[in-house]
This record gives structure tokens, sequence and C-alpha cells, in this order.
């Protein structure tokens, strides 16, 4: 270490495989190696001594203001880099014109996060090709909103009756539910308990953020009442407390399209008075 001096120092960080770049205590930019120039498409002795302040270039920028310890952070030209190590460097011991400097090293971390976009892009293919959901065997949101198109253009041609029923549950003033996996359950046993008492031609799924959708064909407004009170009466039987659900029923309409369909049952969102 005693004959490492300011020119093998930066020769040596120059060759080595990682983006380097070396910050003053002011902010600004002391150093960085051509590999990491190269990558940004920056001129060394354009970027020397700037600031995230008075530098213009916009990659530049993004590095001088990202705090020390960030993970994946975007680039122009979606390019990305990932911080892999920090470290302090007295400029007295190595003749440098500086007291103390920032070295930040740097790798390429673009195609990690392409494929890590790619694993997202693929997963929510993958959502809306597999009908049901893992847990209940219930129709997922996709599969729901697909049917729920089919039956309100089946409506709309024969003008037959057909009602939807929102039912939302506040897991979280659930005082006896701690836990996401005790979530589930409940999840199960309900979607148990609505495919015993429907009947064969109904359909459950799940829409956005309601836990249920009962889709009802050939049914109209007050059958869907009679059905979701006899439906909140048989809860008691999974020991659900029935002031934590909501329940919202709406019977198509001509004119209706899915999205007025759906908004309106969720506009009557209410709890049911126990009798």
């Amino acid at each position: 270490m005693s004959k490492i001096n300011a020119p093998l120092c930066l020769r040596l960080l120059e060759n080595t495989p990682s983006f380097v770049i070396m910050i003053d205590q002011k902010q600004s930019v002391y150093w960085l190696n051509q590999s990491f120039c190269d990558f940004l498409g920056v001129e060394r002795e354009d970027v020397i001594g700037r600031s995230a302040e008075n530098t213009k270039e916009p990659c530049l920028k993004q590095v001088l203001n990202a705090k020390v310890r960030v993970d994946v952070f975007g680039g122009i030209l979606d390019k990305c880099i990932e911080l892999q190590d920090v470290m302090m460097l007295n400029g007295d011991d190595f003749d440098m014109d500086t007291q103390e400097l920032t070295v930040c090293f740097y790798a390429d971390a673009s195609k990690k996060v392409q494929t890590e976009k790619q694993l997202l892009q693929l997963e929510s293919t993958l959502a809306q090709k597999m009908p049901h959901d893992s847990i209940t065997g219930m129709l997922n949101h996709y599969s729901m909103y697909h049917t729920l198109s089919s039956e309100v253009s089946r409506s709309r041609r024969y003008n037959n009756p057909l009602s939807l029923v929102l039912m939302d549950i506040d897991f979280q003033s659930c005082a006896n539910i701690s836990s996401e996996e005790k979530i589930e359950q409940i999840r199960l046993m309900i979607s148990q308990l609505l495919k015993d008492q429907m009947r064969w031609a109904d359909i459950i799924g799940h829409l956005d953020e309601h836990d249920f959708a009962l889709l009802l064909p050939e049914t109209g407004y007050h059958s869907a009442e009679t059905l979701v009170d006899k439906l909140n009466k048989n809860m008691q039987h999974i020991s659900m407390d029935t002031k934590h659900i909501s329940y919202g029923i709406s019977q198509w309409e001509k004119g209706d399209d899915v999205n007025m369909f759906v908004n309106r049952a969720a506009e009557k969102l209410h709890t049911l008075t126990s009798h």
C-alpha cells in the first residue's frame, strides 16, 4: 500500500470490471473510469468537476442524486446500474488534491431489470390465461369480466333478467382474523358455502377489489335480494360475523355496459341488518 500513489490508484480503478465513480466532499465528480463513461455516453472531461446541480447530462444527474445504497435505478435508453459497493478514500494518502473521496462501484443491471419486467409481464399473461383462482377455485378477475361481458350481451340480445351481487368482507376489522393464511381459510370456507347454496347456472368469481362476485342469470333484483338474505344468515355456519360483510346488488338495465352494471352494484354496498 505504501507504493500506491494517485496515478497508480486511478490506473487500478480504470481497469476494474466495475463502473467506478469518485465523488468529492462537494458532491462533484472527481473522476470516473472509461467503461462508466462509455456506458453513460459521456466524455470524461465534460463531467469532471460537475455536480448534480450543474451537469447537463441527465444520466449523470441520476447517478449523483441517487442515495448511496440504491438498489436499481433507470438511466437513459432503458439502461440500469446497480450499486455493488462503496468505499471512502483519503486523498492525502494518495497525493490527491482533495481530502476525502467517496468511491462507488456499479455493475450493469440492464439485463437483470429487463428480465424482471419480462417475468412480470409473463405473470400477468398467465394470470389472464388461468381461468380460476388457485385457492378457491372460483373464476378470477379476468375470466369473471369475460363472463360478465358475455352475459350482458346475452341479456341485451334477448332481454333476459340478469343480476349481480358484490360481496365485500372487512377482514381488518375481524378480531379473530390476524393473518393472511387465516383470511385465505375464511375465503375458502365462504366460497364453498356459496357453491352449496347457489344454483348450477349461477357463477362465482372475483372482480377487482371485491372479494366475491355472484352473477345470477335469469334472476331479477328481488330474487337476488332473497338469495343474499339467505346467504347472510348461513354465514353463522362458518362463525363469520355478518357485520363485517357488505353486499351490493344490481340488475342489468337496458343500455348498461359491464362497467355500469358493476358500478351500480358497488355503489349499493352495505351491511345487512341481522334478523
